[in-house]
């Protein structure tokens, strides 16, 4: 009989690289992106990893969070005001403390498995149940896995013979670049989009000197690169989760040659940066912050964009991955979605009941009618 043995550690450092990468084989945002999250200082987060052995070797890992969560994370309008309101006499109305299976950061969750195809089954019953135990342990009633694309979803079907549910998360944006040149994808877009994005590119270049320079290690400018993210992070609407300085200077350090950051100068003035992850044939458009003073009068949302799918190209990189926010302009810019699914247990059966009711009222596509139209055709 095999033996088993599921424990939880409170650091990657635990693990060993060539465990992770044998697990994990060539996973974007790997060993060095989760050294970099428990470098950073992020308050709101306490990151550990579920693992499991079986016969001594290390044959699954799955990185888990424990973080409060604000069940109204998509609401807008009316019901968002009505909720603050609630709040303001029950603090924690629909904010649980949650164990999450995922990264609060990643494009999307993750579980390492090295096991034949018919061991997984098992071997996830063993994740489930010991997640169960390690939850009650730090008091979190709800279990979470975040953002798990489609291509897992026959894999983590056991979820919902274990009460979990399943709904739509906020899918990711992903441009395919089958392009030989720039001029090719910009032949690619609508006619209108084409014109509108010729004009605003145009326009910046010529009111201004517009300089992209790419760097390493932002160390340097880490004061104003730090409060450029925080400007767009306050401007944005949903939010999960707030990065610190610590973070852009853990990435920098931590996770060559896969980083790229780039900054955007208009006359000699720093007016955005774009910190992007490069995984062989994948581009990720990770972070950006701007100064809204010079941004918005030069177009620099679009000029970033442009710069980033010419680099793609140039450099061979077939997918250009954009993240969950901004599907307006993403999809007439050629995006398509990607959709992510969460899948969401709460400890008391009645509880969970009514999640799975508020759920058809809170999920995004309600709140985002990008999100809604696209799923809707």
């Amino acid at each position: 009989m095999d033996k088993k043995e599921f424990k939880v550690c409170d650091s990657v450092n635990s693990i060993s690289r060539l465990d992770w990468d044998r697990v994990f084989r060539d996973v974007p945002e790997g060993y060095a992106f989760y050294k970099t999250l428990e470098e950073s200082g992020l308050e709101e987060f306490s990151f550990f990893y579920a693992l499991l052995y079986k016969n001594g070797r290390l044959s699954l890992i799955a990185p888990i969070f424990t973080a409060d969560f604000n069940l109204d994370i998509a609401v807008e309008g009316w019901l968002k005001a009505a909720i603050a309101l609630i709040r303001k006499v029950y603090p924690r109305f629909l904010i649980i403390k949650t164990l999450f299976c995922g990264s609060p950061f990643g494009e999307s969750g993750v579980i390492g498995l090295d096991l034949d195809k018919e061991d997984e089954p098992d071997a996830l019953g063993t994740l489930i149940a010991g997640l169960k135990g390690f939850a009650k342990s730090k008091k979190a009633r709800l279990t979470i896995f975040k953002d798990f694309p489609q291509e897992q979803a026959e894999r983590l079907r056991i979820l919902t013979g274990k009460g979990f549910f399943r709904l739509n998360s906020f899918p990711s944006a992903v441009n395919e670049l089958n392009f030989h040149s720039f001029e090719d994808y910009l032949q690619s877009l609508g006619a209108s989009s084409r014109k509108s994005l010729r004009r605003k590119i145009r326009s910046a270049y010529s009111q201004a000197k517009i300089e992209v320079r790419l760097m390493g290690e932002a160390d340097s400018a880490m004061e104003d690169v730090y409060r450029l993210y925080l400007d767009t992070h306050h401007q944005g609407g949903t939010k999960f989760e707030r990065l610190t300085k610590e973070f852009f200077i853990s990435a920098s350090r931590n996770m060559q040659p896969n980083i790229k950051i780039f900054f955007y100068y208009v006359n000699g003035r720093l007016g955005a940066f774009n910190l992007c992850f490069l995984y062989n044939d994948l581009f990720i458009d990770k972070f950006i912050g701007f100064d809204y003073d010079i941004s918005s009068r030069h177009h620099l949302y679009f000029v970033s964009w442009c710069h980033n799918i010419e680099w793609c190209i140039n450099n061979g990189v077939r997918f250009y991955k954009t993240g969950q926010t901004d599907y307006c302009a993403k999809l007439r810019l050629g995006s398509r979605l990607l959709p992510l699914y969460v899948y969401l247990r709460h400890d008391n059966r009645l509880v969970n009941i009514i999640l799975k009711l508020l759920s058809l009222i809170l999920k995004p596509d309600n709140f985002d009618t990008d999100l809604r139209d696209t799923r809707n055709d």
